[in-house]
């Protein structure tokens, strides 16, 4: 069965959002002739006086929620010239009147793309895709604007278009307008109800889009006439090095044809019909390997299902609009938390479809966490830490059921791909311009499309369990309130029929609670699918279900440690001289170096028996077979694991440097470029290489035993973690010691040596007799 109340949601704006986004979108109908014309000067620009006139005559409070709405009212006639003006220049007169004023944006070809988007051939899905482009394009273009009086950008558009220097550079009814069209709860907001997937493709006015240009171009002629423009500097785009991993999560994929993937999206609970337009053009982008663009649609419409999933599985569904402006929104951070936030419980949500819950995410605190949170999203890990009597007062009502309708490796994919701090981050990074869409690879937006079918297909999975008085129904309302032009498919709409209400349910009312209209939640109609869509749903479950976490803590402690014991494994092979020559006999009596035989910590219930040097292979096997959670973790648990990625990256640099220099001193010393005092220094180095090899061989198994406990570690008392981080800081100083005296410019190899043994000692001592709270 499908969620028909999802299905039939003809908009994602509330009451408020919606009304300003209806009062403000022009009849582009309506096309003035060139007399006619009164907000576009003589020069082909926007007439700034008179709209500085219009926002100065405004009689409420300057930035007041009244203020926003009578400026609201003015723009229309604004917003249409723009756009019919743009049609007449474009692209007869557009490399004369407007592209010389938007090279400075360092981004011209993508504006291009964006005017084409919204000529009169085009499609809403067009226009939803050029607006979002278009609105992360000028957050990037001012960010580098703003370096002209500024050394740091702030993160967010609202708060660089608060910034009195932007006034000064590009004048401040510019920045007035742009307030209000994307850069305050108060205005239309556009950019923030575009990217989270509140935005549908029909409520996408082309005029929104043209007179953004229109601003662009016109801060180009005031930058130009005050010669500025030569001077913007322009930011580097990040790259997408590190998500070369999620390369290997559907390798054995290849794209299902176009109708494949339209089928099983239309069969889904979660994707709104009035959202087809949208995702029709996503996968004719994904055709035409445009990849930067499909990526930019993809996300806000993730975004969209994943909160009508929210909204549906957690029994609030008037989350699934968005806020009024002065209400926090749902957004994809509370989507992936474990918890919902305090007060949006069935029991205690306002039973009216239109109230809006304090405890949602607000968007400009959700995108102010990417910056200063830790490195996962969950902003409930503090709660966490509290202890487990207050784990304890979290109701079963309180917890997110998502995660359990998702599943965990699922769950684990998405914030890998969105949250994770050392990740692609790649819905950030595409929404506030940092990104260069020719350049985002392939993979990433066929690992995007494969997790959004992921999404739309949850079922939840076989090992969560959601609390087991936890029951997910659907409940039917018609579909009379849908536009023609977004209709379910036949075999779709036959299914459902039966199920559908004779009566006309009011605007956005939430679904019925007659239970004679309830069904079993199924989100995916796989009785619908062909043997091709049922096919690639298995296809993608099976490589899911072996998904392995990339990007948390835990997951990049795993591989930096397996890195530094396959490094050390290799040691006993580094290039050296032979002993007789330079008098030295360590390297042939390494192995009575004296290590502990057995490492533990009694406060975590551990002990591990110390691998020796020789056995190195075995404990590389013991290494990889480390087995962690890593979503939603408590507070101290990350700061253990923070404290042993610093150690174990210091091990693999102090083996890196010691393996470099060895490598030099012995190729000129066969080489006969040693003075006396370098061969004496590089016998002293062939002295000392073994015990600081010891010594890292030996903390590296330390790592491995706290490692093989670490979702224990957030269960200690407050002292015992205070102690085990005491234990810990000497050895991670130890080891940053030794990353700068095994460096080529520095070579005290007897003081790294004495530090080795200090650290062996230190080791034994702690980790062999440990009793909690000692």
């Amino acid at each position: 069965m499908v969620l028909l109340w999802i299905k039939s949601q003809d908009t994602f704006l509330s009451r408020e959002v919606k009304k300003f986004i209806h009062t403000v979108t022009p009849d582009l109908s309506l096309i003035p002739s060139g007399a006619d014309y009164i907000w576009i000067d003589p020069d082909n620009g926007i007439a700034w006086g008179k709209l500085e006139d219009v926002f100065g005559n405004i009689k409420e409070e300057n930035g007041s929620k009244a203020w926003f709405f009578e400026a609201i009212k003015q723009l229309p006639p604004l917003f249409r010239e723009c756009y019919c003006m743009l049609q007449n220049v474009y692209p007869a007169a557009y490399d004369t009147l407007l592209k010389p004023f938007l090279e400075w944006t360092h981004q011209e070809k993508d504006i291009q793309l964006t005017i084409k988007q919204i000529s009169k051939e085009s499609s809403p899905g067009d226009h939803l895709v050029a607006l979002l482009t278009i609105t992360a394009l000028v957050e990037r273009a001012l960010g580098n604007v703003m370096l002209l009086k500024c050394k740091q950008v702030p993160f967010l558009l609202k708060d660089l278009l608060a910034t009195p220097e932007l006034d000064e550079l590009i004048g401040k009814v510019k920045v007035q307008l742009l307030i209000v069209m994307l850069g305050s709860v108060l205005g239309l907001n556009l950019r923030n109800i575009a990217w989270h997937g509140f935005l549908s493709p029909h409520e996408t006015s082309q005029a929104f889009v043209a007179t953004i240009i229109f601003i662009l171009a016109d801060c180009g002629r005031i930058l130009k006439n005050t010669n500025k423009i030569k001077n913007i500097p322009c930011r580097p785009h990040v790259t997408f090095e590190e998500a070369s991993y999620l390369s290997s999560v559907f390798d054995n994929m290849t794209v299902p044809k176009k109708a494949v993937l339209e089928e099983v999206i239309m069969n889904s609970s979660f994707v709104p019909t009035v959202m087809y337009p949208a995702w029709k053009k996503a996968l004719e982008l994904l055709e035409e390997e445009q990849w930067g663009l499909c990526v930019t649609l993809l996300l806000p419409l993730m975004e969209c299902s994943m909160r009508g999933m929210f909204a549906h599985v957690n029994k609030v569904s008037e989350r699934i609009l968005t806020a009024e402006n002065s209400t926090l929104y749902t957004t994809m951070d509370e989507i992936l938390n474990e918890y919902m936030e305090s007060g949006t419980s069935s029991q205690t949500m306002v039973k009216k479809f239109f109230s809006c819950s304090a405890g949602v995410h607000n968007l400009e605190n959700r995108e102010l966490g990417e910056v200063t949170k830790c490195t996962f999203s969950n902003n409930r890990v503090e709660h966490a830490d509290q202890g487990k009597e207050n784990r304890e007062l979290d109701t079963l009502e309180k917890k997110n059921q998502v995660q359990f309708t998702i599943g965990t490796k699922l769950n684990e994919a998405l914030h890998d791909l969105l949250n994770f701090i050392q990740g692609p981050r790649i819905r950030d990074r595409v929404s506030h311009g940092e990104a260069k869409l020719q350049e985002i690879p392939r993979f990433i937006t066929c690992h995007i499309i494969y997790l959004s079918l992921l999404v739309l297909s949850s079922g939840g999975s076989d090992n969560d369990e959601a609390p087991s008085d936890t029951t997910n129904k659907v409940k039917c309302i018609n579909l009379n309130g849908a536009g023609e032009e977004y209709v379910l498919n036949d075999k779709l709409r036959g299914n459902i029929q039966e199920n559908t209400s004779d009566t006309k349910c009011p605007e956005h009312c939430p679904p019925p609670s007659d239970e004679a209209c309830s069904q079993d939640k199924k989100c995916t109609n796989d009785n619908y699918l062909s043997d091709q869509g049922k096919e690639l749903i298995v296809t993608l479950k099976r490589n899911i279900r072996h998904y392995k976490c990339i990007f948390h803590p835990s997951a990049l402690l795993h591989r930096k440690l397996i890195h530094a014991v396959s490094y050390i494994s290799n040691w006993i092979y580094w290039d050296k001289v032979d002993s007789l020559e330079l008098d030295y006999s360590e390297w042939e009596s390494w192995d009575k170096i004296q290590l502990p035989r057995a490492i533990t910590y009694p406060p975590l219930h551990i002990s591990h028996n110390v691998c020796n040097l020789h056995s190195m292979e075995d404990f590389l096997v013991l290494v990889k077979d480390i087995q962690y959670r890593v979503l939603y973790r408590p507070k101290q648990e990350v700061e253990l694991i923070s404290i042993l990625h610093r150690i174990t990256a210091c091990i693999l640099a102090t083996l890196e440097k010691t393996y470099e220099n060895m490598t030099l001193k012995y190729s000129q010393y066969i080489n006969k470029r040693l003075r006396s005092r370098q061969r004496e220094t590089y016998r002293r180095q062939l002295i000392a290489v073994p015990v600081i090899v010891s010594c890292c061989y030996l903390t590296s198994q330390v790592i491995y035993l706290l490692f093989l406990a670490i979702n224990r570690s957030g269960d200690l008392s407050q002292s015992s973690f205070t102690c085990l981080m005491r234990v810990l800081k000497p050895v991670l100083k130890v080891t940053e010691n030794l990353v700068t005296q095994t460096s080529l410019s520095v070579n005290r190899w007897d003081e790294a040596s004495s530090l080795s043994v200090n650290n062996i000692d230190h080791i034994r001592k702690k980790f062999t007799h440990t009793q909690e709270g000692k």
